[in-house]
């Protein structure tokens, strides 16, 4: 999660160290979910997946992180209510349990995943910003949203979603993207998430843009000058095949 737009972005929530063993506890899942789910998403258009217990640690392992970044970012939540701190302590417990194997069950806090293809034809009422496809396809982004005692794990990264439960009204209807614990498929159908979650990413996608529109010259210069040096690799990228979708419906107003 970026606020500079002149800081090139290298990975998501490195603020803080994990001891030796739990570093390669959470690689382990990584690596299996980037072979067999992520890559296979990226590449080939592979949708439909079948996985083992490794997509929930793979999962719980993230929000888990969302939750510590974005807790130390805010002071540990201080001036939140005394029901969203303990919901949110009881939750960071829960996880890390789950992760160490001390407990074999997720309870309330559920993992689902959202697959993010590209979007060709959007209808015009949902006003979407003109780097949509790029935020749904190569941006990473977390946070923990709530809205009246609904809360949530946001982690966005490209071309999937991740949302952890802390408490939600919704779970019962949203379980075509619930993550099994042994094993399961995962497929981009009959998919409910909260309601106000596409405005809120339409929302991140608009700052994105707005910041992308207050890059200094120097730094709009060295990214243009990258591209140029690396035309065949840059015109190959998913980050050119993404920016493409978006111009195919919204034109030249991508450069604005």
């Amino acid at each position: 999660m970026s606020t500079d737009p002149n800081k090139r972005q290298q990975d998501i929530i490195k603020d803080y160290l994990l001891c030796n063993d739990c570093e390669l506890l959470f690689s382990s899942w990584e690596k299996q979910f980037s072979e067999k789910m992520f890559i296979p998403f990226l590449d080939q258009k592979i949708y439909v997946t079948e996985y083992k217990d490794w997509l929930a640690k793979f999962c719980a392992s993230l929000s888990w992180r969302t939750l510590i970044y974005i807790k130390n970012k805010n002071s540990n939540f201080e001036d939140e209510s005394e029901y969203f701190i303990d919901q949110i302590n009881l939750a960071e417990l829960n996880l890390r349990n789950f992760l160490l194997g001390k407990q074999d069950n997720l309870h309330q806090y559920e993992q689902h995943i959202f697959p993010l293809s590209e979007i060709n034809t959007p209808p015009k009422s949902l006003n979407l910003p003109s780097n949509i496809n790029r935020y749904f396809l190569r941006s990473i982004g977390i946070d923990v949203l709530q809205g009246d005692n609904d809360i949530y794990l946001f982690t966005k990264l490209p071309t999937f979603l991740i949302l952890g439960i802390v408490s939600s009204n919704l779970s019962s209807k949203m379980r075509a993207s619930r993550v099994s614990l042994k094993h399961g498929v995962s497929r981009p159908s009959n998919l409910v998430m909260p309601e106000y979650l596409l405005g809120y990413m339409r929302n991140k996608a608009l700052e994105i843009q707005e910041k992308r529109n207050t890059m200094s010259d120097e730094q709009e210069e060295k990214v243009e000058k990258a591209a140029l040096d690396n035309l065949d690799k840059t015109a190959d990228s998913k980050s050119f095949e993404a920016m493409m979708h978006d111009y195919n419906i919204f034109g030249d107003e991508i450069f604005k």
